[in-house]
């Protein structure tokens, strides 16, 4: 892995981030916070099982909301294998070009309505009550920028190895925010695709697990990872 192109992508999203703030009519000021907001009336305390029991509820009904978004991705998959088969070359190569399209686009989903409206988004991330007040707003203008660079890198770039580090990072801060929040009880939302945040509890433990389970191929892809555009299987 080359720092040199990590520190390049640091660089990218950083003048990515301050030029959409220079430019955004949602712009927010480079330094401070929003207000933090009381917890939403009637958002449920659960415990450990009742929170997982109903983050699988959850995403069996995104599932099935989503057929037909995941039969396509699973024919994608098994038309990626069958390619690597069909040219006597491990099925490895096709699984993680199918998760580099696959990750990376979904990066850039949830990184458009955060990057598109940072005002926003900065008080969504002050409800999580991480970070120091002064460096709120900046990271909310850093974060998409972040992520967008790192979906373009796994789709566009043969940088497969640091594409899947800042995978990793992203998804290790991600559980660290969830998780903090949730055991204060703080009653916020992911925020990770919708800027207005989950409509209950049982959306933001789904947030959880879907990150947690993510970091499984994504760690195994890191350690596969290859200097290769993805569709080189």
């Amino acid at each position: 892995m080359h720092k040199t192109v990590l520190a390049a992508m640091f660089l990218f999203a950083a003048l990515l981030g301050v030029g959409n703030n220079l430019i955004n009519s949602n712009k927010v000021p480079w330094t401070g916070s929003a207000e933090v907001l009381p917890k939403p009336e009637g958002w449920p305390s659960l415990t450990l099982g009742q929170g997982i029991s109903g983050g699988a509820k959850f995403a069996w009904r995104e599932v099935t909301h989503n057929r037909v978004l995941v039969v396509g991705a699973l024919l994608i998959l098994s038309l990626l294998i069958r390619i690597s088969m069909r040219q006597r070359k491990p099925i490895s190569g096709g699984i993680i070009s199918w998760l580099r399209i696959a990750l990376g686009l979904m990066f850039l989903v949830a990184a458009y309505p955060k990057f598109s409206d940072p005002k926003a988004f900065a008080m969504l991330v002050t409800q999580y009550q991480l970070l120091p007040a002064f460096a709120v707003n900046l990271f909310s203008i850093m974060l998409p920028a972040f992520e967008i660079t790192t979906g373009l890198v796994l789709i566009l770039t043969p940088f497969e190895k640091e594409g899947s580090a800042a995978l990793l990072l992203l998804l290790l801060m991600f559980i660290v925010a969830l998780s903090q929040a949730m055991s204060r009880g703080l009653g916020i939302a992911c925020g990770c695709f919708d800027i207005e945040g989950a409509a209950d509890a049982r959306e933001t433990w789904f947030a959880l697990l879907r990150d947690i389970v993510l970091l499984a191929p994504v760690t195994w892809m890191w350690f596969k990872a290859q200097r290769r555009y993805l569709w080189r299987l």
